[in-house]
């Protein structure tokens, strides 16, 4: 979570949003025309400026379109609401269309999805990448979600499903 925490653009999203699932690492392959990811993530409630741990989760992600090779990367997902809170702890399948290269640890991307729009995010490192954001926070559909490439070597221009299964932590 430190390499979003210290993004200057997404501070007002850790101060306005209702609550976050950040993925530490995804590891995402693909040939010729199918793909696939998946990771592991931590789901966090806000109450106040307090950020609370309420469950995990796991994403799978299938890939349709020209695809070639593999990367790893992290990805937050800010929620606007209680409602769009809930509704991603139901684990709805979202689909989005992404454009990206990645090399090595260098990576430019930017993606138009359901889940909400990024804009440009370009770096040498993970340490070294800037993401681009409004200044004010912008959702769409209850949603903002940002990445950040880790390393690989991938061209992709797709069409992907994601399927998100919450697991609330034991009371």
């Amino acid at each position: 979570m430190d390499t979003f925490k210290k993004q200057e653009a997404l501070k007002k999203y850790f101060d306005h949003c209702h609550g976050f699932a950040v993925f530490s690492s995804i590891a995402k392959a693909g040939i010729f025309f199918v793909g696939a990811a998946g990771g592991k993530g931590d789901v966090y409630k806000k109450e106040g400026d307090k950020e609370t741990l309420v469950g995990h989760v796991d994403m799978l992600q299938a890939n349709l379109g020209f695809t070639l090779g593999g990367q790893v990367y992290q990805e937050i997902i800010f929620f606007e609401s209680e409602k769009d809170f809930d509704n991603f702890t139901s684990g709805n399948f979202e689909f989005s269309a992404d454009a990206n290269v990645v090399a090595l640890t260098a990576s430019v991307s930017t993606k138009a999805t359901t889940m909400g729009n990024q804009g440009i995010t370009g770096g040498l490192t993970a340490d070294d990448t800037t993401i681009g954001a409004a200044d004010i926070p912008q959702y769409t559909k209850g949603m903002a979600v940002f990445t950040v490439a880790l390393g690989g070597l991938m061209y992709q221009a797709t069409v992907s499903g994601q399927k998100f299964t919450y697991t609330p932590l034991a009371a």
